[in-house]
C-alpha cells in the first residue's frame, strides 16, 4: 500500500497549489488557525508538508521559518522551486523523507501536521508517529495535529441520510482517526497533554457536504469546491462537530 500511496502524492504535483488538496476552502482554513496560533517569528516543523504551503504562508506573513518533510519527493521538489521564486530560502528548508523516517535529534517549539498521518497504513503506524513526534518536542513546545476523524464523518452522514444522500468514505489512501482512540494517547505518554480540540471546519462542513450536496442534487449542478455557498461558509462562526478535519494541540509539558 506504501508504494501506491506513495505514487498517488508524486502524481498530485501537477495540481501545483492544489496538490495537497482539491479542497481549497479547508486548505484555507487550516493555514488560517495555523496562522492565528503560531506565533511571529516563530521556528516550525512541518511534518507531510506536501507543497510547502503552509510553511511559505508563515513565512510571508508571520516571519515564521522551519523545515518541511515529505515522502513524495515530488513535492518536496515543488516546495523548493516554490520557495525559491519567493526568495525564503533562507528561512526555508524541506527535505525528502517519511514521518516514520530518522528526520533528526532537534527538538522544535512548534510542530504541525495537515492530514498527513492518515497516510500511514494503520493505527500501529499512526502511533508510532506520533511517538517520534512527542519526541521531537521541546518542553513547554505544541503539537497541531489537523488530521480527518471518523467522528466529524459519521455526524456528517447521519445529516446527509436525513437528505437523501449518501455517505461520505474516507479516500482510499487514508486511514481517518476516532478521537477517543487519540485522546487516549496521553495516557501512555505522560509527556504530553491534549489541550484543546478544535472543530474548526465544522461550519464549513456542514454547510458544503450536506446543504449545498443537496441543493446541487436538486439542480443538477455539478458539486463546485469554490461554490458561493461554500465561500459564504468562511464568514461564519464554528458550529458543531461535523467534518473529519480536526485540529487537536498537544502540548509536552515534560
Amino acid at each position: 500500500m506504501k508504494k501506491q500511496i506513495l505514487d498517488f502524492w508524486n502524481s498530485r504535483v501537477e495540481f501545483g497549489e492544489n496538490a495537497g488538496t482539491n479542497d481549497i476552502m479547508v486548505k484555507h482554513l487550516e493555514e488560517e488557525i495555523l496562522l492565528d496560533r503560531i506565533p511571529f517569528e516563530a521556528e516550525v516543523f512541518d511534518i507531510g508538508c506536501g507543497n510547502g504551503a503552509a510553511l511559505i504562508r508563515l513565512a510571508k506573513e508571520k516571519n515564521c521559518s522551519g523545515l518541511g518533510i515529505d515522502y513524495s519527493g515530488n513535492l518536496i521538489d515543488l516546495a523548493k522551486q516554490t520557495v525559491a521564486e519567493n526568495g525564503f530560502g533562507n528561512k526555508l528548508k524541506f527535505k525528502n523523507c517519511s514521518v516514520l523516517d530518522n528526520y533528526g535529534s532537534k527538538k522544535w517549539k512548534y510542530i504541525i501536521t495537515k492530514r498527513c498521518l492518515i497516510n500511514l497504513d494503520n493505527l500501529e503506524e499512526q502511533e508510532k508517529a506520533f511517538s517520534k513526534i512527542v519526541d521531537s518536542l521541546e518542553v513547554g513546545g505544541y503539537y497541531f495535529m489537523i488530521e480527518s476523524f471518523n467522528d466529524g464523518n459519521r455526524l456528517l452522514n447521519t445529516h446527509r441520510k436525513l437528505l437523501g444522500l449518501e455517505a461520505l468514505a474516507a479516500p482510499w489512501h487514508n486511514t481517518f482517526f476516532e478521537l477517543k482512540e487519540v485522546l487516549g494517547w496521553q495516557e501512555k505518554y505522560s509527556s504530553v497533554a491534549a489541550t484543546d480540540v478544535s472543530h474548526f471546519a465544522s461550519t464549513y462542513y456542514f454547510l458544503s457536504r450536506v446543504v449545498y450536496a443537496k441543493l446541487a442534487a436538486l439542480s443538477g449542478e455539478t458539486l463546485k469546491y469554490d461554490s458561493d455557498i461554500n465561500k459564504i461558509s468562511l464568514q461564519l462562526p464554528v458550529t458543531g462537530e461535523f467534518g473529519a478535519t480536526k485540529l487537536v494541540v498537544w502540548r509536552k509539558i515534560k
